[in-house]
C-alpha cells in the first residue's frame, strides 16, 4: 500500500485511508447515464480489495454520494455501521457522469448509509450542480451530452478539500476511510502535502488507480516530498 505525505497538523494522530472508486461505466465508455454504476470489472476490483479493506480496522467511512463510490464503499466495508455520505468528496464538476442522483433515490438504494450531512442544506432534491451544464440542441434528448459551461476550478476543489480536512479532524474516530474520485483525490493530496494546483492541475500530485487504497502519513511540514505523475483515467 502506498502512502501519502501529510503536513496538516489537524490530522496528526489520525489513521486515514483514501480510496478511489472501482471502475465505472464512464471509465470505459462514452455512453452512460448520469451517475453511472460500476462495471463488472469494477465489481471484481472491489471483491479483490475487500480482504485488505477489512484488515484496516476502519471506524468511519466518508463516502461521495455518487453511485460508483457508494457501491465501492458498500463492497469494501459491507454492513459497516458508520458510513457517511458527504457532498464535499464528490468528483470535480465538469462532466455529466458526475451529476448525482437525488438524495431520496440514493438513500433508497443505500439505506445503510448515513445521509444526514446531505439533508437540511439544500441537497435533498435534484443535483443543483446540473445548473453548470447546458444541453446541445444537436443531441436532442440525450442529456448526458450536455456541455459544462461553468466547470469547477481547481482552487474550488482545494477549498472543498479544506472542508473535508475539517470534517476528518472533528470526527471522534481515529481510523477513517475516504471513498472518493480520481481528480478530487489528486487535489486533496496536493492540499495534504502543502502544495497547490494551477488551472491545468500540473501540481496536483498523484492520481489513484481504480479501487486503489492509500494511507495518509504524517510528516514534518518542512520535509521534502516527491510528486509522481501517473496517467489520469477520467473521473
Amino acid at each position: 500500500m502506498q502512502s501519502v505525505d501529510n503536513v496538516r497538523k489537524e490530522l496528526a494522530g489520525k489513521e486515514i485511508y483514501i480510496i478511489r472508486h472501482a471502475q465505472g461505466e464512464h471509465n470505459v465508455s462514452s455512453k452512460f447515464s448520469f451517475d453511472p454504476p460500476l462495471t463488472t470489472e469494477g465489481l471484481k476490483q472491489v471483491k479483490s480489495q475487500h480482504k485488505l479493506a477489512t484488515t484496516l480496522g476502519v471506524e468511519c467511512v466518508i463516502v461521495s454520494p455518487l453511485r460508483r463510490t457508494l457501491q465501492t464503499a458498500d463492497g469494501l466495508f459491507p454492513g459497516h455501521g458508520n458510513m457517511i455520505a458527504f457532498e464535499h468528496v464528490r468528483e470535480v464538476m465538469g462532466e455529466t457522469c458526475n451529476i448525482r442522483l437525488p438524495v431520496a433515490e440514493a438513500e433508497k438504494n443505500f439505506p445503510g448509509v448515513d445521509w444526514r450531512l446531505m439533508k437540511g442544506v439544500g441537497l435533498e432534491g435534484p443535483d443543483r450542480e446540473i445548473a453548470r451544464f447546458v444541453a446541445d440542441d444537436r443531441d436532442g434528448d440525450d442529456l448526458t451530452k450536455m456541455e459544462c459551461r461553468d466547470p469547477e476550478s481547481f482552487p474550488a476543489m482545494m477549498q472543498r478539500s479544506e472542508e473535508v480536512i475539517a470534517l476528518l479532524a472533528a470526527r471522534p474516530e481515529t481510523k477513517i476511510a475516504v471513498v472518493s474520485h480520481c481528480v478530487f483525490l489528486a487535489a486533496f493530496i496536493a492540499v495534504l502535502r502543502g502544495g497547490f494546483a494551477d488551472e491545468n492541475g500540473d501540481e496536483m500530485g498523484d492520481y489513484l488507480e481504480n479501487c486503489e487504497i492509500r494511507i495518509i502519513q504524517d510528516v514534518s511540514p518542512t520535509s521534502t516530498f516527491r510528486r509522481t505523475k501517473a496517467k489520469k483515467d477520467q473521473n
